[in-house]
């Protein structure tokens, strides 16, 4: 078994993409793995691209198939698979398998399949029977910090995640109101703004700061996969400000003097959870020791 040539990720990924490619090609038989067609070839792009990503944000510089470990690829995909559908999850599980056993047949060394052969089927079986990858802690300390710095690194960024945060709202609505911030924006408060499941979000109050910023924000809006690697940075997931959101509000309305049942009710209603156990759940995951 052989690596990947070249002396850095961008010669690796031109490399494996060599490898794998078999445009034209008649397939062999269903366990080819080879890249036959070019929506294919974009989505391992993708899956490349993402992975090289997350090794650089982890400092990792080896041989690019070398860090195909199963701890590697355990903390890749916590990340990366967060806040997705259970299809969209299992799509990109199946897909990167496929790429890296393409990979391995065209005699490149993968450590994960010596490490565990089932990998892959048992975090698809997780997906498929709705059950949650223990991951840690999802409260950001110093979120505000946190913010700031993302304003420093790229101002959209940083809008993107004190929107997210100050409203407690998700990364895709987030990006919606910054698109658009007209059509929800109504003398102090966010309106008509649409959740997951097709459910409006109750009438919001937004900060005069942050109402000016989005009625005034001249930069152009990213991609969230530009987005997901400026978080990167920060060892955080957009999904983490909901979190976080979460946990402060509901502290804060503890503090005012009303009970936790009280409270856990507006902080279900603010993050428009239709069911209060995904409320508890929240908050299990930013509990403080």
């Amino acid at each position: 078994m052989a690596n990947l040539k070249g002396g850095n990720f961008e010669k690796q990924m031109k490399d494996a993409f060599h490898r794998l490619e078999a445009f034209g090609v008649g397939r062999v038989g269903k366990s080819d793995n080879l890249t036959h067609s070019d929506k294919l070839a974009q989505k391992r792009e993708m899956y490349l691209r993402d992975i090289t990503s997350f090794f650089k944000s982890k400092n990792l510089n080896d041989k690019l198939n070398t860090l195909f470990t199963k701890q590697n690829l355990d903390n890749f995909f916590n990340k990366r698979l967060e806040n997705l559908s259970s299809k969209t999850k299992e799509n990109y599980l199946r897909g990167f398998s496929s790429m890296l056993q393409g990979l391995e047949q065209q005699n490149i060394y993968i450590p994960l399949h010596l490490e565990d052969k089932s990998f892959f089927d048992d975090r698809v079986k997780i997906v498929k029977s709705g059950a949650d990858i223990i991951i840690e802690n999802r409260y950001i300390n110093n979120v505000n910090d946190v913010i700031k710095n993302l304003y420093e690194d790229r101002a959209i960024s940083g809008l993107i995640a004190q929107t997210q945060y100050e409203l407690s709202i998700r990364q895709s609505e987030a990006f919606e109101l910054v698109k658009n911030p007209n059509k929800y924006l109504d003398n102090g408060y966010i309106v008509d703004l649409v959740g997951k499941g097709n459910h409006k979000y109750m009438a919001k109050e937004i900060s005069f700061e942050l109402e000016q910023k989005l009625l005034n924000n001249s930069y152009d809006l990213i991609d969230k996969s530009t987005y997901y690697k400026d978080l990167q940075k920060y060892d955080i997931s957009s999904h983490d400000f909901r979190f976080t959101s979460a946990r402060d509000k509901f502290e804060e309305k503890i503090k005012s003097g009303i009970s936790q049942k009280e409270a856990k009710l507006k902080i279900s209603q603010e993050l428009n959870h239709k069911r209060e156990a995904i409320t508890d759940y929240y908050l299990k995951r930013t509990e403080q020791i």
